[in-house]
């Protein structure tokens, strides 16, 4: 979610920015202390919601809420402000909030569960480990050449995004069990072949390859794995998982 900030007090834009935060930990946040470098901002990229102090130099609250609507019309305008009188201006012009100051997380939440647009939080890129491990972007089914590179990043996905070291990606996925230098060159080679066909899709954002190991990025794919873990976090799942991978077998003891 992309949401922009204004407000010409450096003090309350401060506590603008923490109660945002805390409102929406994922949150790509900017913050301006200048009507006209926000409005420079959306021009290049457009935000989701607004957070608008009314009283400042140069545009207005409202005077900056309505350039924005020009540019997105479906943007969430949000004032902050503390002063009561410009509810009626806010309405006017269909805002989707009116918070008085002093702004906390509270009333950012009570505000973004009656946002006047709907915002698409899903994610370009869905991963599925139910069943077969499967990766579509933006609905197309995602390519891998070769059957160990795909089962790399299904490996690197079961680990919920957590730095893997080659030698345990070695122990788990190469059959041979050992880690010799030809099985070096093999894993140096799959792990190649991965991020050639992750670059192909134009998804290699997905992927963090370090010196140490491997992760996978999950802020850029929505998962039904991490989906279920964070609506079931004590439950035991019943059901197939990664069923191309003798691995995929030790899920349900490790989720339980």
């Amino acid at each position: 979610m992309l949401v922009y900030a204004a407000d010409d007090e450096k003090l309350a834009l401060e506590m603008l920015e923490e109660a945002i935060k805390e409102a929406i930990p994922d949150v790509e946040l900017y913050c301006f202390n200048k009507s006209r470098e926000l409005l420079e901002k959306m021009e290049k990229k457009a935000a989701d919601i607004v957070f608008l102090d009314i009283e400042m130099p140069g545009l207005s609250g409202i005077e900056l809420a309505k350039a924005l609507q020009e540019i997105k019309k479906d943007v969430n305008i949000i004032f902050c402000t503390g002063y009561s009188e410009y509810l009626l201006d806010a309405m006017d012009m269909f805002a989707s909030g009116y918070i008085l100051k002093p702004v906390d997380s509270g009333q950012i939440e009570k505000q973004l569960k009656h946002l006047r647009y709907r915002i698409n939080t899903a994610k370009p890129v869905y991963i599925k480990t139910f069943g077969n491990f499967s990766v579509t972007n933006n609905g197309s089914p995602v390519n891998f050449r070769y059957y160990k590179s795909k089962e790399l990043l299904a490996y690197l996905v079961d680990r919920e995004g957590a730095l893997v070291s080659r030698k345990q990606i070695e122990a788990v996925i190469n059959e041979e069990g050992s880690y010799s230098r030809s099985d070096q060159k093999k894993l140096s080679r799959w792990i190649k072949e991965l991020e050639d066909d992750l670059k192909e899709a134009g998804i290699e954002r997905i992927l963090n390859h370090e010196k140490t190991g491997l992760s996978v990025n999950k802020e850029e794919f929505d998962c039904d794995l991490y989906e279920y873990l964070h609506k079931h976090k004590k439950s035991l799942y019943h059901g197939e998982y990664m069923e191309d991978y003798s691995w995929g077998e030790n899920f349900k003891s490790m989720h339980d």
